[in-house]
């Protein structure tokens, strides 16, 4: 009986550090001295005002993802990071995590691809795949996820929207375009 025991406590405790990685993927730990020790603080999505701001001196990011640390209560004043960093100083008050930038294709003379102009509108939103300006794509110059929430914002400012709920970047031929972008009126971010 004993060694049947001794036999399943081998097994859980060969199973544990895997069960915790696979819950802990997709999450940011902020750590409060370098060297990821100190006091944590675990975000597993995008965050704003936090209060009191975080002071972070190293942060661990999940391998294959990028977030962004930001100064600002709603993502201003942002540092993008792709790998964990065991030195840092920064005072964190909004977190969030950047999506993959989608790659594009080019027409024949060399233009991004366009939409017809249309975009799907409901009753508390409105959703554009190709966002445009005047029969022109939308270029988002420094292509980094804070000029692209910026612009996504004043892009659905124009079309009478609050603001924008969700938006991506898209690069053809080595520069940046607004793509996805949800307008709303008000949203939870």
């Amino acid at each position: 009986m004993l060694r049947i025991w001794l036999a399943g406590a081998v097994t859980i405790a060969a199973l544990l550090p895997t069960q915790v990685q696979a819950q802990s993927s997709g999450e940011v730990r902020l750590h409060g001295k370098g060297h990821f020790k100190g006091p944590q603080k675990i975000i597993a999505g995008p965050r704003q005002y936090i209060d009191p701001p975080f002071l972070v001196k190293s942060v661990t990011i999940p391998p294959g993802t990028q977030w962004e640390l930001c100064s600002g209560n709603t993502y201003s004043g942002c540092r993008q990071f792709s790998k964990s960093d065991p030195g840092m100083v920064m005072s964190v008050r909004s977190v969030r995590p950047v999506a993959a930038i989608l790659s594009g294709e080019v027409t024949a003379d060399g233009q991004p691809l366009r939409g017809n102009g249309r975009s799907l509108r409901g009753l508390a939103s409105e959703y554009f795949v190709f966002p445009e300006t005047a029969g022109n794509r939308i270029e988002v110059a420094p292509g980094t996820a804070e000029a692209m929430t910026r612009g996504a914002g004043d892009f659905c400012h124009t079309r009478g929207w609050r603001t924008s709920a969700h938006e991506r970047l898209q690069t053809v031929g080595g520069r940046f375009y607004l793509a996805d972008v949800l307008c709303v009126n008000d949203t939870g971010r």
